[in-house]
């Protein structure tokens, strides 16, 4: 774990993040980001950010910090940054630095690479909670390019080689009228280093269970040729390995909850196995019995005519006559009386007497990566007044993700089988089968992505001859980058050859099944068996089905950026009024181009059609710091910023967003604080020209009955009412809206710095925050779609049926469109608490860290007008009221160690009026079923010892993340190995080590 980083947290807890040349370096703390706040008095020559203090720094120099383009000499603005310094990356235990920024308490649920199914192999992050597109990713004040597998909306923190990492800033504040779109939870700016020795290190670790195993190499050298120029180019590579879901005891199997009792294979009281009802030996399904049914169709009590006395039909119409209720049937050689099949029991595992299937073991828990990276820099100057500076990254990346085998269901595909198949035994077109085709291997997402960026521009001061504008400081840029990627995809089955192969078929005088008939026979097509059971289709059946799609994507980013930036005058104190002023232009391209069969509609599983878009913007900016008043009673000092810009976007108009902002140092001892802001984030390419594309949501259909665990049917579900659908996902469509207006936000902080001076080396920030979210791009919900169309309140009139589609014949749902729309709310506030002590004594150099937030409040209101209350409740993601990092070092020479807690408090949970958990998030509208997730504590230690030498100096590092082997909390309504993937660790104790030598 992050333990610098956790004692950065605190460090950054008084200290506003700025862009400059990083002094001395300083020993590790605590791994905790640290909370932004004023520079604090620190106890060296560096802040407690690792940045030069203001008596270390050079009068001429000027900085800019995060959240702002004005050029200062202080350090301190109205907003909060937190700051992580490479030498608390370092002794974090995290060589990603996706993965350390989502141990901040400021951020949740953004995907990491424990996400499996629906992964990418992206790590995200999302200030706030959020979402990641609303959190603005720069490197060096830039925007950098959106990554992924194509036409994404945010940043992947796995495409910014790390190597080159100087520190990481923070702004936890609405950042729009000085940035533009996103940045709406915050700001992360990663400033990559300018100079440097030359270093190689060396990292690897793994589990406590010999999985999961991490190596990292890299090496960075550059030059300095004074004021001249400077150049610096770092190269790395990092491995990452794959943990099994069968490997860890909390992830092995699939788990339900069920408050009115059961019980697991564990035996743990009200939990138990929930498979899945797609299963090896396969099911075939038959419906109650309507005035719409056709003639000849089966259906639970009422007989097939069969007047050939055909004895296919004489066993089903023996199995519908035995089992006059039951409407699904397994496949089961000891069945009673020799039939062959018997009812389908349920989906829980056979050790909790069910007939369930365990996808579980073919999932990755954490899913393997691989990165090759490059970076350089370097500048020169032009004239003694004008410096040129590029900057330049390559990033590889490549990731697999991988998922049980094919769940084949024929009425989701609209693919019947047969009545005249040599593999149908019952002698009726059969529309309702379902089989998981264990034979075809595992379904597996493989991505290699390229990223490139370069960034070119010249910066400097303005000569004489400007005028009233000389001395002020100017910087032009262009930043172009790239993100441009495969994906691999196999394991699905092509639809059109499926068909066939269900189709009628024959055998030959040999023997041999043929697909077609014997006067039209079907070449290269073998007759696909469904009921035969396990192993029963064979390679020569496989090979024909299968194929593996090419899927490709692309990410662009071109802009240019201009700003100008210089002292006007001076009111009452000391530092005059400062001036920024702009102007940016962006033009976003990206698309996502799935394999042909896919975007026809050929294969089964999920299908998607083609995104492609591209967008321009034009902005203009202006910020403004005024220093009213310096060295008074009682103001020691006090100044008020404001900023605004403008901007004109082609794809839904022109529009403003401003910020005000004001910080008093009272006294040395106490400043307070405060920001009022509106943001804004423009719908990304895929927000307004996505295809469509499927996702299974968990949700079930309101009209199943009880067969399905869902009571009675409410009124207006017609002949759909009772048809037994026991799926606890279904198919939802989803995809882009061209006429997408831009979301809109407003946020307010004010906070106060406490830096007493009795005692020397502590500071402590507590700021408080109120972000409101309007217009959310959003899809309404699977979920909100189907509870508006079946309402359980007969007053209540319906909505939404226009997006729910059924099968006319089984009354159950095949799919539910659920595309973007500029809907809804969120609304949060809290606390963020941050304290950094530095203690030195005859024994070390002792720093104690803590990095909190306290959620007050965190509301969704969704398209239909209900509330959600996320905080404390499992009702829209991981939202518990608290969350913490503290940590503790100690250093001596070269020797320093430490130890880092990570925390997360317990919430609840809520199930369905059943009692059933699986997948509902119930909390903000029936709590009669609900369960307390306990909370979360992970601790990580680590050493280090560094050698100076006549050859430069060699630092050794060991560690262990999560010492006590802490597995996460159990979330029944979790999508992944009932848990969340974003909010805990799924690798269990990690035990690295790190070498590294700088000459």
């Amino acid at each position: 774990m992050r333990i610098p980083a956790l004692l950065a947290s605190f460090a950054v807890a008084s200290a506003s993040s700025a862009q400059t040349p990083t002094g001395a370096t300083p020993e590790p703390a605590p791994s905790v980001p640290q909370s932004g706040a004023e520079a604090p008095r620190p106890p060296d020559s560096v802040d407690a950010e690792g940045r030069p203090t203001e008596s270390n720094r050079s009068a001429q120099e000027e900085i800019v910090v995060t959240g702002s383009r004005i050029r200062r000499k202080d350090l301190a603005t109205p907003a909060p940054v937190s700051v992580i310094n490479r030498s608390e990356i370092a002794a974090s235990g995290r060589v990603s630095i996706g993965d350390l920024l989502q141990t901040l308490p400021e951020q949740g649920n953004a995907i990491n690479t424990q996400v499996n199914n629906g992964g990418s192999g992206a790590t995200r992050v999302s200030l706030r909670g959020l979402g990641s597109a609303r959190t603005l990713v720069l490197v060096n004040g830039r925007r950098f390019v959106p990554g992924g597998t194509g036409a994404d909306a945010s940043v992947d923190l796995n495409s910014i080689p790390t190597a080159a990492i100087e520190r990481i800033e923070i702004l936890k504040d609405g950042a729009s009228a000085v940035y533009g779109s996103d940045a709406i939870g915050g700001v992360v700016n990663i400033i990559t280093r300018k100079k440097g020795a030359t270093e190689l290190a060396a990292f690897t670790g793994t589990t406590s269970r010999g999985d999961g195993t991490i190596y990292d190499v890299n090496g960075t050298t550059g030059a300095s040729a004074g004021e001249s120029g400077s150049f610096i180019f770092s190269g790395g590579f990092y491995k990452q390995q794959p943990v099994w879901a069968a490997d860890r005891s909390f992830s092995a199997v699939p788990l339900a909850y069920d408050a009115t009792g059961g019980k697991t294979v564990s035996g743990q009281p009200g939990s138990y196995s929930q498979g899945s009802t797609t299963v090896p030996a396969g099911t075939f399904s038959i419906s109650a019995c309507k005035k719409t049914t056709p003639a000849g169709t089966p259906c639970i009590g009422r007989p097939v005519a069969n007047p050939a006395n055909d004895p296919r039909i004489a066993l089903l119409n023996n199995l519908i006559n035995t089992y006059k209720t039951s409407g699904t049937f397994i496949l089961d050689p000891n069945a009673p009386g020799k039939l062959g099949y018997r009812p389908f029991t349920s989906d829980r595992l056979p050790p909790d007497g069910g007939d369930g299937f365990n996808f579980q073991p073919n999932n990755y828990l954490v899913t393997p990566q691989q990165r090759i990276s490059l970076f350089a820099s370097g500048e020169t100057r032009v004239t003694s007044a004008v410096r040129a500076y590029v900057e330049a990254s390559y990033v590889n990346r490549q990731s697999k993700q991988t998922l049980a085998p094919e769940p084949l269901v024929l009425f989701q595909e609209n693919v019947p089988l047969s009545a005249q198949s040599v593999h149908n035994p019952f002698g009726v077109d059969l529309t309702q089968v379902q089989r998981r085709l264990v034979e075809f291997d595992n379904r597996s997402f493989t991505q290699d992505i390229d990223t490139i960026r370069l960034v070119g521009g010249l910066d400097g001061t303005l000569p004489e001859e400007a005028g009233p504008l000389a001395g002020w400081f100017f910087d032009a840029s262009l930043n172009f980058g790239r993100t441009e990627g495969t994906q691999l995809k196999q394991g699905n089955l092509n639809r059109a050859f499926l068909t066939q192969a269900l189709g009628p078929s024959f055998y030959d005088a040999g023997g041999v099944a043929r697909c077609g008939t014997p006067k039209a026979p079907i070449s290269g097509c073998v007759p696909l068996n469904l009921f035969g059971g396990p192993g029963s289709i064979t390679q020569d059946q496989v090979t024909p089905l299968t194929f593996t799609g090419n899927l490709r994507g692309t990410n662009q980013l071109t802009g240019v950026l201009t700003n100008l930036t210089g002292e006007l005058f001076r009111l009452l104190s000391e530092r005059p009024v400062s001036l920024a002023a702009g102007y940016e232009y962006r033009f976003v391209t990206g698309e996502f181009i799935p394999d042909p069969l896919t975007v026809a509609g050929l294969t089964t599983g999920n299908k998607g059609t083609i995104t492609s878009g591209t967008y321009h913007v034009n902005e203009g900016y202006a910020e403004l710091s005024v220093p009213v008043i310096s060295n008074a009673p009682l103001a020691r000092d006090f100044e008020a910023t404001i900023a605004a810009r403008v901007f004109d976007y082609n794809t839904f108009g022109t529009g403003t967003t401003y910020k005000l902002g004001a910080r008093w140092r009272i006294i040395d001892d106490l400043t307070v604080r405060g920001t009022y802001s509106t943001g804004f984030r423009a719908p990304s390419i895929s927000d307004l020209y996505s295809g469509l594309s499927d996702s299974f949501p968990k949700v079930g259909d309101p009209c199943r009955g009880t067969v399905g665990g869902g009571g009675v049917p409410p009124a207006n579900c017609g002949d759909a009412a009772g048809n037994g659908d026991a799926r606890v996902q279904l198919r939802a469509q989803q995809g882009g809206n061209p006429g997408l207006k831009p979301e809109t936000s407003k946020t307010f902080t004010t906070g106060v710095v406490i830096e007493p001076r009795s005692v020397r080396n502590l500071s402590i920030t507590v700021d408080y925050f109120r972000i409101q979210l309007d217009q959310t791009i959003s899809t309404i919900g699977a979920a909100v779609i189907l509870a508006g169309c079946y309402p359980s309140n007969p007053n209540v009139a319906p909505r939404y049926c226009d997006l729910v589609r059924r099968d006319p014949g089984t009354g159950q749902i095949t799919n539910i469109f659920n595309t973007a729309q500029n809907v809804g709310q969120d609304k949060t506030d809290g606390f963020d608490v941050a304290m950094r002590y530095a203690v030195p004594s005859e024994l070390g150099r002792f720093v104690l860290a803590f990095d909190g937030t306290w959620l007050h409040s965190y509301k969704r209101t969704l398209a239909d007008a209900s509330v959600l209350d996320g905080r404390g409740n499992y009702d829209i993601a991981f939202f518990p009221s608290v969350k913490f990092v503290s940590g503790v070092t100690w250093s001596s020479g070269g020797l320093s160690a430490g130890a880092t807690s990570r925390f997360a408090s317990s919430f609840t949970e809520c199930g369905s009026p059943t009692g059933i958990f699986s997948g509902n998030g119930l909390c903000s509208v029936n709590r009669s079923y609900s369960r307390r997730i306990r909370s979360y504590n992970a601790w990580d230690l680590f050493a280090s010892y560094t050698l100076p030498s006549s050859a430069g100096r060699t630092t050794l590092a060991a560690g262990v993340n999560n010492l006590f082997d802490r597995q996460p909390s159990t979330i029944y309504n979790g999508f992944t190995a009932a848990s969340d993937p974003t909010a805990y660790d799924f690798l269990g104790r990690f035990v690295y080590a790190r070498a590294s030598h700088t000459f």
